[in-house]
Formats: C-alpha cells, sequence, structure tokens
C-alpha cells in the first residue's frame, strides 16, 4: 500500500494550488482527480476551433487569487477587460454608465436617478470593511442607502455581475461589497481560456515534486490522522497521514459515510449552492461589433464577448460569447426556460446572431459556488476549513474562504489548507506559522 503524506481528493483550483504548496515544501503529496483532466470548473472545451471556459470566468486583477499564483511564480497571460457596454431596460438599450462621465451621458435614468445613484456609489466605493454592513442581507443595505427603485434595480445588477448570485434577501452586503470594491481594479480574460492556467498550474505541482493521477473515483474516507485511507473504486487504498477534500461538500460528506449530527452533516445542513445558467457561443462573426458588454436592469441577465480582449479562437474573425442568467436559489430550475430567455436577450443586442452561429454549449445548472456568502456564514467565527470529529481531513473550495469569493476563493481555500496542514506539521519543531514558513520560502525563491 502507499503512503503519503497528504493526499488531496481534487484536482480543481483549490486542489492544485493546495498540493503545490505542500510539495513546495517537501511533503510527499498526491493528486486524486475522478476525471480524465485537471481544473473542475477551471478547465476548457475546444469546439470547432474556439476555446469554451464553463461559462463566463474572470480573473481578479486585486484579488487574493492572483496574488497567490504569482507568489507561487505564476502569472496568467490575458488583457484586462475594457470598461464600457450597455444597461437593457423596458425602454430600450442604452449605455452602461460605468463612470461619472457616461452617467451623466445616459438616457436609462433621469436627471434626478443619475444624481442619486453618483451620491449612492459614492457610498459604496467608500464602505468600511468589515462593518456593519456584514450583519445585514444585500436587500436591507440597500434599501436603507436609498429610495429609488430604478437605482435599487441598478445596484443589484451590479452586485450580480461581482458575485455570480441573484439572492439579495439572503447574501451578506458586507461580502458583496467587498467583492464590488475588488471588481473595480479590473478583471483579467485569460489567453487560451482557464485550461492554460490550469496546464501551467498542474507543470508547476509536479516539478515541485506532487504525483498527479486522473481517473480515480475516491468511493471512501475512513480512519484520521496519522492513518488514514482513501479507498478507489478499483478496490485500491492510498495509506495517507491527512487528506484534503477539494470537493462538493456533500460528496465529502457521503465519503465519510454521512455520519448524522457530524461536522460535516451540520456544515452541508447551513450551506446554499448558488448556480445559474450558462449558454456559450461561438460566431463567424458578431453583427454589430459595437456592442460586447451588456447588463439587463430588471432581469438577472449578463452578455460578453471575451475573445474582444482575449486569444479564444483560431480564426481571428471569429467570437466567442458568454451568456448568463444569475438563478436564484429559491428559482423552480426550468433550462429550456432560461436558455430561450437568454436567447432573446442576445436577438435585442446582436440582431441576426444565429446566422453566424458555429457551435454552441449550454450547462443549465453550472455551479458557481457550494455555500453562498450568507449573513449567518459572513459574520461566524467557525472554521470551515478543518473537520473537526475527524482529524487529519481539511476542506478546500470556493466556498471555505470567508474573505473571499469565486476563483480567488478557490485558491486562498487551497493556500489555507496548506497552512493548517503545514502547522500541525511543524508546531513540535518550531513556533514559526506556517504562513510565515511560505512566504520565507517564496521570498528565498524570487531571489
Amino acid at each position: 500500500m502507499e503512503k503519503w503524506d497528504v493526499t488531496v481528493i481534487g484536482g480543481g483550483l483549490a486542489g492544485l494550488t493546495t498540493a503545490a504548496f505542500l510539495a513546495k515544501q517537501g511533503l510527499r503529496t498526491l493528486v486524486l482527480e475522478q476525471s480524465s483532466r485537471w481544473g473542475g470548473r477551471a478547465s476548457t472545451d475546444e469546439k470547432d476551433g474556439c476555446l469554451f471556459n464553463m461559462g463566463p470566468h474572470a480573473l481578479y486583477s486585486r484579488g487574493q487569487g492572483l496574488q497567490i499564483l504569482q507568489e507561487l511564480g505564476l502569472d496568467p497571460d490575458g488583457n484586462e477587460a475594457v470598461l464600457g457596454g450597455r444597461l437593457v431596460t423596458p425602454n430600450g438599450i442604452h449605455a452602461l454608465p460605468v463612470s461619472a462621465r457616461e452617467l451623466l451621458k445616459t438616457t436609462a435614468f433621469s436627471f434626478r436617478e443619475k444624481l442619486e445613484f453618483a451620491r449612492v456609489l459614492t457610498k459604496v466605493s467608500r464602505a468600511t470593511l468589515p462593518g456593519e454592513s456584514m450583519h445585514v442581507t444585500l436587500e436591507e443595505w440597500v434599501n436603507q442607502i436609498t429610495s429609488q427603485e430604478t437605482v435599487r434595480k441598478f445596484l443589484y445588477s451590479l452586485f450580480r455581475l461581482g458575485t455570480y448570485s441573484n439572492a439579495p434577501s439572503r447574501v451578506s452586503a458586507g461580502a458583496c461589497l467587498r467583492q464590488f470594491q475588488i471588481s473595480k481594479g479590473g478583471v483579467r480574460y485569460l489567453h487560451g481560456g482557464w485550461q492554460a492556467m490550469i496546464d501551467s498550474l498542474t507543470a508547476l505541482t509536479q516539478s515541485a515534486g506532487a504525483v498527479l493521477r486522473t481517473g480515480q473515483k475516491v468511493t471512501s474516507i475512513t480512519g484520521a490522522h496519522p492513518a488514514m485511507r482513501i479507498h478507489l473504486a478499483d478496490h485500491t487504498e492510498v495509506e495517507t497521514q491527512s487528506i484534503v477534500a477539494a470537493l462538493d461538500p456533500q460528496v465529502t460528506h457521503q465519503l465519510t459515510g454521512k455520519v448524522p449530527n457530524s461536522h460535516l452533516a451540520a456544515l452541508c445542513e447551513r450551506l446554499i449552492p448558488v448556480r445559474g445558467a450558462a449558454l456559450d457561443l461561438a460566431l463567424r462573426r458578431l453583427p454589430d461589433p459595437n456592442i460586447n458588454f451588456a447588463l439587463h436592469l430588471d432581469q438577472p441577465y449578463y452578455f460578453s464577448n471575451h475573445s474582444n480582449v482575449a486569444r479564444l479562437t483560431r480564426d481571428d474573425r471569429h467570437v466567442v460569447l458568454h451568456l448568463y442568467k444569475y438563478t436564484s436559489p429559491d428559482d423552480n430550475p426550468n433550462a429550456e426556460r432560461d436558455r430561450k430567455e437568454l436567447a432573446e436577450f442576445l436577438d435585442l443586442l446582436q440582431p441576426g446572431w444565429r446566422k453566424e452561429l458555429i457551435t454552441s454549449r449550454y450547462l443549465p445548472r453550472i455551479p458557481v459556488t457550494y455555500g453562498l456568502q450568507t449573513v449567518e456564514r459572513a459574520c461566524s467565527n467557525g472554521e470551515e476549513t478543518l473537520v473537526s470529529d475527524i482529524p487529519g481531513l481539511y476542506l478546500a473550495g470556493d466556498w471555505t474562504a470567508g474573505d473571499a469569493m469565486l476563483s480567488d476563493a478557490a485558491i486562498v481555500s487551497g493556500k489555507e489548507a496548506a497552512e493548517h496542514i503545514l502547522h500541525r506539521k511543524m508546531s513540535l519543531a518550531t513556533s514559526i506559522p506556517a504562513s510565515s514558513i511560505l512566504k520565507m520560502e517564496s521570498s528565498k525563491e524570487r531571489r
């Protein structure tokens, strides 16, 4: 039976980040991925010479995720998304006000609404975090700062854009404000899709000494630190001191026996998954090349031409578009309805697009995160990375990092899981925190 210091289950952003940090510190690290490739929701498919991410993806230029990747020695290649676009309202298509000048020029709002929105946007930009806004829902906070219904709707559309969630009556206002402030630093669309970043992270992890294996279906997890076992579908076993489960928490709960009243049972009970509907399209050309981005004021719709910024096609004349519906946790899923709505949204923005269609892909229930940043979770001091009743089991994923969202949270959680394991391993030999050890090692490598 093979024996490892740490085994990571899941080869997405969180799992690979964990393995990279651990392997760099000399721990015998194994990564098991069920599918035939790496990346999970950060993987990219190629169809007819066009590269499709798993729905619209952007890397925040000022986010913790990019900082951590750079700490590891990676700087994903891409370009900053261009600000500007359209706002669709019941009265037509207007300029999207992304600056004070464009706010004055747009026909989407009345003069009174423009003054109110300028006042509110200043407050949003200057909000002190963390603060009282962490303790109220987004709906409560928005109702407190403005009485203008149109301004409220536009704020919701901006917060949907930053958080990929559509649950204003549940999500923490402070968490949304923090994400909005980060997004003001810009976002990067990646050349070659996100698979290019995953491939670089995979290569780095392997060069650091980790062993990576695809096609490994885990059926159960047993034991506790330092004698844990992972049982695989091919009836083999892996013996390891610690395990990092970079998986859907419900799956991790199932792998550990689905014990009632356990840490994982309680965690799964309070988590609210966030999902969305993604329609990805490749066109021979864009009917209206002047419209590359749009939001809807009243409906949770998003449109973006990512190939306007990043290299995503083999033929430079072709374009890759992403349409997205931010679905609510309270919605009744209806795949055909959502697809029809997104196609009709594109009809408004790009009439005649159907004649230019090369290929498409529809993901009706794509996971965004397994845990919405509710007020309860945003204000909780509880540790979600450590499984208290299974020593040696750690969790990683975009739902575990309390001070980050989306891909940033996945990468942050991967580093945090590594720090926990290193702290446990080093605690008897040194009083230096694991975070300091990682920083010293990173500084040494840069020199």
